[in-house]
């Protein structure tokens, strides 16, 4: 398994442009002007959850291409279901292997 930064750095070499966002905050910023063809997204940020950002992702029309990978280490089978219900396309448990996520 791979740190967050080790990821980034790895998806970086691989051709991925990479924003690392700390919270629900900047990624309403950056969804505002950046059109990105997948999120992965922590499920549990400080100020908003995994599905709250789904669903917030899920109403821009113009982002209704983008995946969302949701990485948890819940992996509780309901709450799972939930995150698939607002929107999400995939779920992965950390820790992850980075080689999958791109995979996928």
């Amino acid at each position: 398994p791979y740190s967050d930064t080790e990821a980034q750095i790895l998806l970086e070499l691989d051709g991925f442009v990479v924003y690392d966002l700390a919270d629900g905050e900047q990624l309403e910023e950056r969804v505002a002007v950046v059109d990105p063809d997948l999120i992965v997204l922590d499920v549990m940020l400080p100020d908003i959850n995994g599905k709250e950002v789904c669903t917030l992702v899920r109403s821009q029309t113009n982002m209704d291409d983008v995946r969302i990978i949701c990485i948890s280490g819940m992996v509780e089978a309901d709450k799972i279901q939930e995150l698939h219900d607002a929107g999400a396309n995939d779920f992965m448990k950390k820790p992850f292997d980075v080689d999958e996520l791109v995979g996928r």
